[in-house]
């Protein structure tokens, strides 16, 4: 049995979902409310050191990091494989995930902040924000992360979003104005990895950001169509609330 420590509205464990829904696999969940900090529960570190998620578990093997997390699954489920046969389009798969883990994922990541995640830790106290970080496993950082937390909206940061977004679309551009998919003729685990990243802007209302990039625009359209891709969803209980600010 395959079970899988996530939080329904992260990306990285939105990229794994995604994986294992597409391989059809069966998978149990133990969700982590990453806005009470329950990854740094003592219980949750005897798991996973680094108190980050996703986690898996394969009969007792544990698996850290999504991107590690996604090549075993497709390594120990070869059925429906994730992966081109070719070396070059594997290569290519590959310089794509580190694409989005590099540019994407970090682009994305002050418009989350500021747009979605001080909508909630940004109301914690002082002691309540004490409590859910004295677990940390890096207590050097608690003082930067609690400044961060409660530093007010920052607008200058969600535009550079929106411009380090674009550039890292143009570059996409350029693959899928002649491919159908990003690592050339077949959806693979470079696909996947960019999801959730896709998932996040539409939920923050840019979904402009890729007007006028129509080979992008046809593959977001046809990476949302998948079934797998629904099923991997956050559940919208789950999901952060947005500000109404864009």
């Amino acid at each position: 049995m395959l079970e899988l420590y996530h939080s329904w509205d992260s990306f990285c464990s939105f990229k794994v979902r995604l994986c294992l829904e597409e391989k059809g696999l069966d998978w149990t969940g133990h969700h982590l409310d990453l806005m009470k900090f329950e990854n740094l529960r003592p219980d949750y570190m005897t798991v996973n050191p680094n108190g980050l998620v996703p986690t898996l578990i394969d009969d007792g093997t544990v698996i850290v990091e999504s991107t590690v997390i996604n090549e075993y699954l497709d390594d120990a489920y070869p059925s429906a494989p994730l992966r081109p046969e070719d070396a070059r389009a594997k290569a290519r798969m590959r310089l794509w995930v580190q694409h989005e883990e590099e540019e994407l994922f970090l682009a994305i990541r002050p418009a989350s902040l500021n747009l979605m995640m001080k909508q909630v830790i940004g109301h914690y106290s002082e002691d309540e924000l004490d409590a859910f970080l004295k677990h940390h496993p890096r207590q050097d950082r608690v003082g930067f992360l609690k400044k961060v937390f409660k530093a007010p909206f920052d607008a200058e940061a969600v535009e550079k979003s929106r411009h380090r977004l674009v550039a890292a679309f143009k570059q996409m551009e350029k693959t899928l104005s002649q491919a159908p998919w990003l690592a050339g003729d077949s959806y693979s685990l470079a696909d996947i990895a960019a999801a959730p990243v896709i998932d996040r802007i539409e939920r923050l209302g840019m979904a402009d950001l890729w007007e006028n990039l129509p080979g992008t625009e046809d593959w977001i359209t046809r990476l949302m169509a998948r079934p797998a891709y629904q099923k991997a969803l956050p559940l919208e209980d789950y999901r952060l609330p947005v500000a109404s600010v864009v």
